[in-house]
């Protein structure tokens, strides 16, 4: 398939790349969880939540990875790129089974494979979960459309479909709008198709919706949300929100270069600019309505599509705004959007010959522009300190000043991290301040490093209970009074340590190390 072999030669650099220091410690090199195939890994990510989220499919496939190539970045990487090859395969599948025109499903498929809002997804380790739950979304639409392409509904194909949605969900929530796309689905079948009643339309969305309430609530009570001003209240969040859609129009359409750009965006001054913002909301409902009443229902359902598995993006008050990665599964309706209007400016033209060289030469033109961008954006994630030294051209983020800190902290340039983590301590952060710690910790600032951690904590007490986090900061703490010299605080903070997180073995050896003799941190 020349759509799946596009999708893995223009990613094959990023099979080279590291671990980034941003949630890659955090999923990978530091999770005990993936590091083998027990019965008790399984049972711990099949029923506990893991850094706020509960995907455990998402943990399983990195279980595959370090059981083959332990923690070698390659191997991730390649998994990565191979899931992508495989959705631009399954691209041309749902769109030749939902238009049922091989020249639309093609080009659609080719530009899903290279369009460069997929740079974050595929590049990034950690966010794997939009790669498998894209996978699985496109297999249950497959299912789905075989199930439901004669009169009735086959019974194992619409078993499978719903199976293969219960797999998205477990690998990430946000395709949870999927019935909502079926229901347009069946609302506007193809022509000689019949529709059915809606009573029969809404029954057959059940399974999906009952599933994906539940999945959607379990990750709710783990999930973090924004704590930005603009969450609370109603007019600003869907001026941000809109924002955030005109955005994502630039991106889909190449327009705009991709994250990491975190700074919330202003709507700007007055009642005009909000609206102009808002607006936003409904620009893609709007393109989808004229594209019905121009005639072109695969241009509707690829607008439609996009809009559908947008709403989680935008309806729900996440801790990060926007990102490129939540256009990886809703860029596919752009993209055959795109190729049923190159498909239908080609009809109008008189001859099979003209029609033929326009579809190749718009066809050509939009892979060129599209793979151009992708080439351009992907020496970023190349490691940590490119990302996070580019972020900073795109964004204030305090995120960026913390993670390329940890960064110079690593190579001793100790003057830069402290003024790049003194900008990010304008926001009160865990991170910013363990950071820190580190900072003062190494170049003997040992009350300096004291008042950090205990900042760290005092934020960490505010935020909620995180055990595993809670033991390392107490750890931390008893190494620092321990160069002070005062015994009876080390010991206080190891036993908190312990206490916090029980399987935090090294704490407990230290602490076993203070009580029996002086232990050099």
């Amino acid at each position: 398939m020349a759509a799946a072999l596009a999708a893995f030669l223009i990613y094959l650099p990023t099979l080279s790349y590291p671990f980034l220091n941003w949630d890659d410690t955090t999923y990978v090199v530091n999770n005990p969880w993936i590091r083998g195939w027990s019965i008790g890994n399984l049972a711990h990510v099949f029923t506990t939540p893991y850094f706020s989220n509960f995907l455990p499919l998402h943990l399983v496939s990195y279980m595959v990875d370090y059981s083959l190539w332990g923690l070698d970045p390659f191997g991730y990487h390649l998994q990565s790129v191979l899931l992508h090859a495989l959705n631009a395969a399954l691209a041309f599948l749902v769109v030749k089974r939902l238009i049922g025109r091989h020249t639309v499903a093609f080009l659609a498929a080719l530009f899903f494979a290279v369009h460069p809002s997929h740079v974050e997804a595929v590049a990034w380790i950690s966010i794997r979960k939009d790669l498998l739950s894209t996978t699985f979304a496109l297999s249950a639409m497959a299912f789905y459309v075989r199930a439901t392409d004669a009169r009735g509904v086959r019974p194992v194909a619409y078993v499978a479909s719903v199976a293969c949605f219960t797999l998205g969900m477990l690998s990430k929530v946000t395709i949870v709008t999927l019935p909502a796309f079926l229901l347009v689905l069946d609302r506007f079948p193809s022509e000689g198709r019949p529709r059915n009643r809606w009573t029969v339309d809404l029954a057959t969305k059940i399974p999906f919706a009952a599933i994906g309430l539940w999945l959607v609530h379990l990750n709710s009570t783990a999930q973090t949300t924004a704590t930005a001003s603009y969450a609370r209240d109603a007019w600003s969040y869907l001026a941000v929100k809109g924002r955030a859609a005109w955005n994502y129009l630039a991106l889909l359409a190449g327009a705009a270069r991709g994250s990491p750009d975190y700074d919330l965006p202003s709507p700007g001054p007055g009642v005009l600019a909000r609206l102009g913002a808002v607006a936003g909301l409904v620009a893609l409902p709007a393109l989808a309505l004229v594209a019905l009443r121009l005639g072109s229902r695969a241009a509707f359902l690829g607008l439609a599509w996009v809009f559908v598995f947008l709403l989680p993006a935008l309806a729900f008050p996440l801790v990060t705004y926007m990102a490129d990665r939540y256009l990886y599964l809703p860029s596919l309706g752009f993209c055959w959007a795109t190729a049923a209007g190159i498909s239908w400016l080609a009809r109008r033209l008189p001859t099979p010959r003209a029609r033929a060289a326009t579809v190749a030469a718009l066809g050509l033109a939009t892979l060129v522009g599209l793979g151009a961008r992708t080439v351009q954006a992907l020496p970023v994630w190349r490691d940590s300190e490119s990302l996070w030294s580019y972020a900073l051209t795109r964004c204030g983020d305090f995120r960026a000043y913390t993670n390329l800190a940890a960064i110079r902290l690593e190579q001793g340039r100790w003057d830069e991290a402290e003024r790049l983590l003194r900008v990010s301590a304008r926001v009160e952060d865990v991170t910013t301040y363990q950071n820190l710690a580190v900072l003062y910790f190494r170049t003997g600032r040992y009350q300096e490093a004291l008042g950090a951690i205990d900042h760290a904590l005092a934020i960490l007490r505010r935020r909620g209970r995180d055990p595993a986090l809670a033991s390392v900061l107490y750890y931390s703490r008893g190494a620092i009074t321990w160069q002070l010299g005062d015994a009876a605080e080390t010991e206080k903070a190891l036993e908190a340590a312990v206490r916090e997180d029980p399987s935090n073995a090294a704490a407990r050896t230290r602490l076993d190390s203070v009580r029996r003799r002086p232990f050099n941190p």
